[in-house]
């Protein structure tokens, strides 16, 4: 692994100095007018402005596995510009938090660029996905450690590698090829995105679609809310109903392209139209990989021993991961279906980042050693 705290630090928006990364945000105090008479003739009136002060927030990155790639870069200023934002988000006196900021905003950012239709940020935008997943499951990797001493994931360790990661970015290549390829070739893509594919060693587990993550997923995230740890409740802020294929809904949803796609949602759900054959075949998977992501929440993993600050970031990561696949699946369903290449070409995109994210926190999750430490929020001197 590649040191990524000193290589990674970048200058102030403002001071322009190469130590940290780092934003600002400025406040201007100017003072009255001061007459200093009542006489009506022409007045010496005079302003007086105080210089801008400065409240800098700035992230210093630590150690993650960062070889050689061509398919993601590092992009100190998206990086940059997403703490920025963030920090406004912050309420007087609110302190950012980094586990809010990386887990929860890069990733919802991050999509609704995408799904915005700008690709120019692509390789960029791979890499802040890359850090949240690593990050993230080095997160929860170690919340666990803390909560169950004893759990079966405690006693392994894979140091992150070079095979690995090649095989993560090369089955990201295949998504962003398909978006610059033909239409017939991202029509195909789409479809295909929608299924499992078979395992490639053998006696392996397939290679799940969007509709065995979506489903995975959905019932991941109903097991920890319905069975949250002892004397904690989950807030209503994280609560979700979900009803047929692609379809939950979100107390409180983040992900803007879920509002837009929300008249489609309900034909999916409902089998209308040009989704009926594909939506019935789609829904038994979906149907099938629910009760695994039950499972997982049930026997090999728990949430068991959390604090509430940790079950509320655990419930807000999970939220946002099924917002993606969600909005993602639906993206590409309807490309399928309706043999729309543009916008299979933005799902494309959309689910080479998902893997992005998703490999990277299994990479993060099963890497036991050392401090489980992340990324931090300084403030440039």
């Amino acid at each position: 692994m590649k040191p990524g705290s000193s290589s990674h630090r970048r200058r102030s928006l403002r001071a322009g100095t190469a130590m940290v990364l780092a934003i600002s945000l400025f406040a201007t105090a100017c003072s009255d007018d001061d007459s200093g008479s009542s006489d009506t003739t022409a007045q010496d009136t005079t302003e007086t402005t105080e210089a801008p002060a400065e409240v800098s927030i700035g992230v210093e990155l630590v150690d993650y596995p960062d070889f050689t790639t061509d398919v993601m870069a590092t992009s100190p200023e998206l990086l940059e510009s997403m703490a920025f934002d963030y920090a406004s988000t912050l309420a007087e006196g609110e302190e950012p938090e980094m586990e809010r900021f990386l887990f929860g905003y890069v990733p919802v950012e991050v999509f609704n660029r995408i799904f915005d239709g700008d690709e120019s940020e692509t390789p960029g935008l791979l890499w802040l996905m890359w850090l949240s997943g690593y990050f993230g499951g080095r997160w929860l990797r170690g919340e666990i450690e803390v909560a169950q001493p004893g759990a079966p994931l405690t006693t392994y360790s894979k140091t992150p590698d070079q095979v690995t990661f090649d095989s993560i970015m090369a089955t990201a290549k295949v998504g962003l090829d398909a978006a610059a390829a033909d239409d017939a070739t991202v029509l195909e893509y789409a479809r295909e995105s929608l299924y499992d594919k078979p395992p490639t060693e053998p006696d392996g587990d397939p290679i799940r679609g969007l509709t065995d993550n979506f489903g995975y997923n959905k019932g991941y995230m109903l097991q920890i809310l319905e069975v949250p740890p002892e004397g904690l409740e989950a807030g209503p802020a994280y609560q979700i109903t979900c009803g047929g294929l692609f379809d939950c809904a979100y107390a409180t949803p983040r992900l803007t392209v879920l509002t837009e796609l929300a008249e489609l949602q309900a034909q999916v759900a409902a089998g209308e139209g040009e989704f009926a054959g594909l939506a019935a075949e789609l829904k038994t998977i979906q149907d099938e990989a629910e009760p695994r992501g039950r499972m997982v929440w049930s026997s090999g993993l728990s949430v068991k021993g959390f604090p509430q600050k940790s079950y509320d970031q655990l419930l807000d990561v999970s939220s946002s991961f099924l917002e993606t696949v969600q909005a993602t699946a639906l993206v590409m369903i309807d490309a399928a279906a309706t043999e729309n290449a543009a916008r299979a070409r933005t799902g494309a995109i959309a689910n080479a980042a998902m893997g992005v994210w998703l490999s990277g926190y299994r990479v993060g999750l099963i890497f036991g050693d050392g401090d489980k430490v992340l990324p931090a929020f300084t403030t440039p001197q």
